[in-house]
């Protein structure tokens, strides 16, 4: 079983307990209430997510070029700008802008056709 069926597991049996547990809550003799499944808490994570992604060479050297040149127009020559900021940034920025959005599954639709 995977992590994920895993996990759609758990919130399934949740579901079912939380379910059972109302309808148990009712008077003997008195009319049972239509049963509707509790809503899911939101998920709200403590820790940050870890994604992956893998890169051509080509591409790779971009984004490290990208982040040194980043580095250099803000001054920051001994200290480098790390790869890692630039992802974060990008994704930030993708969330925020909806022309990027278009753009970005434009570029999505492309590889997954491909």
């Amino acid at each position: 079983m995977t992590k994920a069926e895993e996990l759609r597991a758990r919130a399934a049996r949740a579901t079912q307990r939380a379910a059972s547990t109302t309808l148990e809550q009712h008077e003997p003799g008195a009319p049972a209430a239509e049963a509707t499944p509790a809503p899911r808490p939101s998920v709200i994570r403590a820790k940050p997510v870890r994604i992956t992604a893998d890169l051509s060479p080509q591409v790779y050297r971009g984004l490290i070029d990208y982040a040194a040149g980043l580095a250099e127009t803000q001054g920051r020559v001994r200290v480098r700008v790390a790869h890692v900021h630039v992802t974060r940034a990008l994704v930030a920025e993708l969330l925020e802008n909806d022309k990027l959005q278009v753009a970005i599954a434009r570029r999505v639709r492309v590889q997954v056709d491909d």
